[in-house]
Parts: structure tokens; sequence; C-alpha cells
């Protein structure tokens, strides 16, 4: 009777949606927190549960995830707990560093000032695409020393550009600076965590409950978590559970 609809890359889904939590080292892994919920909430609304309850931690750790959890709320957040939030877009192709020379305002939705210091005729952010309009005069963007870089599309009396949020978050972020070892080391763990839903589904079938209702479910949905973690355990003893993550390729 809580179980709700959602459509989702072009699927449908009816149910509940559970968010994880895993610690990995170079030892093993061990899911140490989870989030179970109707499937209409967003993953952002989940890892900002997630680092308003965390505890502040003593050396400083990185939070992977995959794009949908990204958001400059987030990343507050994580850094307000000593951690880093590295996503999966931020591991990609480098987006032009101009983006991080835009000022935002109080809202992070809106250009307040460009590299070159002009303030912006008018500026609009764009839900659906996470991505800032601002339009400026023309006599502020034509001849400007950055104009080639930001590469603005300059009408009769006006020039504008599109500001995508999520790679202004991307230049903004320390994994920039990171070495490529470093980012592959990421990568190969954040590839890693696909394989704890693909295990809780097709051997702890987890998408078939003997009971209905969100609490109910969500506490079977607990045993199956806490099965997989003493399996991991186990291994752990006999010696054969490792992160292949921190293996070389």
């Amino acid at each position: 009777p809580d179980a709700t609809y959602r459509s989702k890359a072009g699927r449908t889904h009816k149910g509940y949606c559970a968010n994880f939590i895993e610690a990995v080292g170079e030892k093993g892994s061990v899911i140490i927190d989870y989030q179970y919920d109707v499937n209409t909430r967003s993953d952002a609304s989940f890892i900002k549960e997630y680092l308003e309850n965390a505890e502040v931690s003593e050396e400083t750790s990185s939070l992977i995830t995959d794009g949908a959890y990204a958001g400059e709320e987030a990343s507050r957040l994580a850094a307000g707990k000593n951690m880093g939030l590295l996503t999966t877009g931020l591991l990609g192709r480098k987006p032009k560093e101009i983006l991080g020379q835009f000022e935002l305002d109080e809202s992070g939705h809106r250009i307040s000032s460009c590299p070159a210091g002009n303030v912006p005729k008018s500026s609009s952010y764009i839900k659906q695409t996470d991505t800032i309009r601002a339009s400026f005069y023309r006599h502020q963007c034509e001849g400007c020393p950055y104009q080639s870089q930001c590469n603005p599309n300059i009408k009769k009396r006006t020039a504008s550009l599109l500001i995508p949020l999520k790679s202004r978050r991307r230049i903004l972020e320390p994994v920039e600076i990171m070495d490529e070892e470093t980012r592959t080391l990421i990568s190969r763990i954040r590839n890693g965590v696909e394989t704890v839903p693909s295990i809780l589904r097709n051997k702890y079938a987890v998408d078939k409950m003997p009971v209905r209702g969100k609490l109910k479910t969500k506490q079977f949905f607990g045993f199956k978590v806490a099965a997989l973690n003493f399996s991991k355990l186990m291994r752990f003893t006999q010696g054969k559970l490792k992160c292949r993550s921190f293996e070389p390729a």
C-alpha cells in the first residue's frame, strides 16, 4: 500500500528504493548504512539526509557516488563533515576552466558576475538541465579578453551563454588536481559500487519480499543487507575478501 510508481530512463518501476553507504579499504568493504523509502524519492535527498546525520570524520575521506548525487548543497554538507564528494561526472573529460570563474549569488542559481567582473543583463535557472542562462549587453562581451573562452552567442544587442552547473562544480572540485593514478582508482571504486545492488538482487532476491508495506519490507531488506555483510565477514576471516579496486590493473 505504501509502494509508489515512477518512470526512469524509459522504464517503469513500482515499489521502493534503497541507498547504500559502503566503506571501502584495501582489506575489503562493508555496508555501514542504508536508506529505504518510496521509489519517488530523489538520490539528492538521500545523500543530503546521510550527510546531515553523519558525524564529522576525524580523517579526510572521500564519498564516491554517481552523478545523480551531485549538487552545491551536497558538496557543502560533505565539506562540513571533512569529506570530499566525488561523483561519476567529475571523472570524465575536463570542462572549460572558465566556468569556475563565474560568480553565483546566494541562491546558487543566478550569475552575479562574469570572469571580467561584468554584471549580466539577466540571468535565469533552467531546472531540467541544471543550467544557468546568462544574458549580457553586447559591448560587455565583444572584445572581452575572455570572449574566446566563454564563446558567447553574440546577437545584435546582447550576448548570451549557458553555464552548466554540473560542469562548474566539477571545475571547483578537488578531484581536478588529482593525478591520473588517483583518478583511475576512484573510477574503479565507483564501478565496484554497482556490484552491491546486483548481488542483493540476484543472490538475496531483494526484489521479492514475503511481506507488504514500507516498514515490513524495510525490515526484511535490512536482514538481507546484514546477510551480505556476514558473508563478507566470513570471506574476510578466511582470507578471501579484499578490494580488487586497490589491486594493480
